[in-house]
């Protein structure tokens, strides 16, 4: 699920509405409580400041941890010679993360290797 989707729901359960159905959360509903609807509007005022130095918004994937088949395809992408924007997009990454895991797989010594 990506972060916009994820953000949606959020709001709309946040509202006393089940995303899903569109219903009306009945009072007694756990996600209708006021410390759990304050949890929520916290979480989705953290989602929109998420943001790095630049001011831009953070990749898609920024935090997220690697799997096994993503580190196996990236080795198999920089070794076949994928540029660092390419990297970057399919993965969802910043320059600096990506960097990062192919000095963890070996692939580099260090991150200048791969600015």
């Amino acid at each position: 699920m990506d972060t916009v989707r994820a953000k949606e729901l959020l709001t709309i359960l946040a509202d006393g509405i089940n995303p899903l159905t569109g219903e009306v959360l009945p009072e007694s509903d756990s996600c209708n409580q006021v410390e759990i609807v304050r949890a929520l509007h916290t979480l989705l005022r953290t989602l929109e400041q998420r943001r790095d130095k630049s001011g831009k918004p953070l990749p898609e994937n920024a935090g997220k941890p690697w799997t096994a088949a993503d580190e196996a395809e990236l080795c198999r992408m920089f070794d076949a010679g994928s540029t660092k924007q390419e990297l970057c997009a399919r993965f969802g990454r910043s320059s600096v993360a990506i960097a990062a895991r192919l000095v963890k797989l070996g692939k580099i010594q260090n991150r200048d290797m791969f600015r």
